[in-house]
C-alpha cells in the first residue's frame, strides 16, 4: 500500500520532472568530477610537480566497511609525501557539505596521514553557488565554527594551490620557468575549451551539465577585448603559443596569440603572460643600441652617449663615479621616455628585433589574480605606480646580465606581487 501511495504522488508530468531532475543532477555531478579529473591528469603529467593522484579514496573503522570516501587523493612527493584529499561537487548547498563534513571528520579520525581535506567546485557554477562557497569558507575560517573541511575552492583556485605547494621547494629560477610555461599552456587551453564557448553563448541552458575549470578567466579575457556576454555570440576561437622568435633568436613579448570569430566581428589579440611570486623580474636584455633605436633617440646625442656609457659601466653607481655629467643626463632625460620605455620593455613596441606583428603584445595578463589589461591602460598604470621606485626616474631597475658587463643591459620590472 505504501508503494502505491508514493507512486501516485508523482504520477504524470510530476514523475517525469522528478526523473529529469535526478538525471540532470547526476550529469552535473559527473561532469564536475570529470572536469577536476582532467585538471589533475594535466598536473600529474608535469614531472617537476612530482605528484601522484589516486581516484576513489576510502577508509573505515577497524574491521568495518570502508564507508568514508573522497574522490581524489593527491600525494606531494617533493613535500615529504604530504597527502590531500579532494571532494568534487557541483553544489555547495549546506546539506551536501554537512555530508562531506561527516566523512571528513571520520577520515581524519582513522587516517592520521591526511594533511588536508578540500572541496572543489567548477568555475562555471552560478553566482548563488559562489556566494554559498564564500559564506561557508568564512565559517571554516571563523573561531565559532568547527569544520573538518580545510578549504573550499573553485577548480582554478585549487589548481593554483596545488601548483604553488608542489613547486614550493624548487629553485626560484627553475620554478619561474615551470610556472611561466604552465601559465601559457593554461591560457591557450582555456581559450579553445569548447565548454567555455558554450557557456558564454547560452549560460542559462548549459551551466547545469556543462562544466568548466576556467570559465570566469575566459570571461575576463573576452571582456578585456570588448566582448559582452549575452550580446556577442562566439562562432570560433583559435589560440596558439607558437610565436616566431625575434630576429636575434630571442623570445618575443607575446606568449599566446588568439583569434575570436563572433557573429559580428573578428578579434585578434596577442597577450603577454606574467606568472611570478617575485617583486621584480627581468623583462629585457640586449644591446643598448636597440633601446636607442626603439626610442628614436638621435644616435649622436648626449642622451645616446649616456645610455652607451651606462652599458659600458653596468651600474648607476659606477656611471656616477666615472661620468657624473652623463649620469645627470639620464636622470633629467630618461623620465621623458617612461611611457615608451614601458611599451618597449613590456610589450615589444617599436623594437628593431621584431619581424612579425604577432610578436608585439596588445594585452598583459597577471595570472596570479588573473588581471587582464590592454596595453594603453597598463602602461599608464605601471608608470604611475612605479616611476618613483626604479632608477634614473624610470619605473625600472637598470643593470647588466651576468658576465656581460659592457656588452648588454638588463632591465628589471616591478610585478606588484604581494604574499
Amino acid at each position: 500500500m505504501l508503494k502505491y501511495v508514493i507512486i501516485n504522488l508523482y504520477k504524470g508530468d510530476d514523475i517525469m520532472a522528478f526523473s529529469i531532475d535526478n538525471s540532470e543532477k547526476f550529469r552535473s555531478g559527473y561532469a564536475s568530477n570529470m572536469t577536476l579529473d582532467a585538471v589533475l591528469n594535466t598536473l600529474e603529467s608535469v614531472p617537476q610537480f612530482n605528484i601522484s593522484v589516486e581516484r576513489g579514496y576510502q577508509i573505515g573503522a577497524p574491521s568495518c566497511e570502508k564507508q568514508y570516501k573522497m574522490d581524489f587523493k593527491i600525494t606531494f612527493h617533493n613535500q615529504n609525501d604530504e597527502i590531500w584529499l579532494v571532494k568534487s561537487t557541483s553544489s555547495i548547498r549546506s546539506d551536501r557539505l554537512y555530508g562531506v563534513e561527516y566523512f571528513a571528520q571520520n577520515i581524519k579520525l582513522h587516517d592520521p596521514n591526511i594533511a588536508k581535506i578540500l572541496v572543489v567546485i567548477p568555475n562555471s557554477v552560478n553566482d548563488k553557488e559562489i556566494r554559498y562557497k564564500n559564506n561557508y569558507r568564512e565559517k571554516i575560517n571563523s573561531d565559532g565554527f568547527i569544520s573538518f573541511i580545510d578549504e573550499i575552492y573553485t577548480v582554478s583556485e585549487f589548481r593554483n594551490e596545488v601548483i604553488s605547494f608542489a613547486t614550493s621547494n624548487l629553485d626560484q629560477g627553475i620554478c619561474s620557468n615551470i610556472l611561466g610555461k604552465d601559465a601559457e599552456k593554461y591560457v591557450e587551453e582555456l581559450l579553445v575549451d569548447t565548454n567555455n564557448s558554450l557557456l558564454w553563448n547560452d549560460y542559462e541552458n548549459n551551466f547545469k551539465t556543462t562544466k568548466s575549470a576556467s570559465f570566469n578567466e575566459f570571461c575576463e579575457l573576452l571582456t578585456a577585448v570588448g566582448l559582452e556576454q549575452r550580446h556577442e555570440r562566439i562562432i570560433s576561437v583559435k589560440a596558439t603559443r607558437d610565436i616566431p622568435k625575434l630576429s636575434n633568436g630571442g623570445y618575443p613579448k607575446t606568449d599566446v596569440s588568439f583569434v575570436i570569430q563572433t557573429e559580428n566581428d573578428l578579434i585578434e589579440r596577442n597577450v603577454s603572460i606574467k606568472h611570478t611570486d617575485s617583486k621584480t623580474v627581468t623583462i629585457h636584455e640586449g644591446d643598448i643600441n636597440d633601446v636607442i633605436t626603439a626610442l628614436e633617440i638621435d644616435p649622436i646625442s648626449t642622451l645616446a652617449d649616456a645610455l652607451k656609457a651606462f652599458q659600458l659601466y653596468g651600474s648607476e653607481k659606477k656611471l656616477k663615479e666615472e661620468k657624473p655629467h652623463l649620469h645627470a643626463v639620464l636622470h633629467s632625460e630618461l623620465p621623458k621616455f617612461n611611457e615608451k620605455l614601458t611599451e618597449l620593455f613590456l610589450f615589444g613596441v617599436n623594437s628593431p628585433l621584431v619581424n612579425h606583428k604577432i610578436q608585439i603584445a596588445d594585452l598583459i595578463l597577471l595570472i596570479n589574480n588573473f588581471d587582464v589589461f590592454d596595453r594603453d591602460s597598463y602602461v599608464s598604470l605601471y608608470v604611475k605606480n612605479y616611476k618613483d621606485s626604479g632608477q634614473f626616474g624610470t619605473p625600472f631597475k637598470w643593470t647588466y646580465p651576468s658576465k656581460k658587463r659592457g656588452k648588454k643591459i638588463q632591465i628589471k620590472g616591478f610585478t606588484g606581487y604581494k604574499k
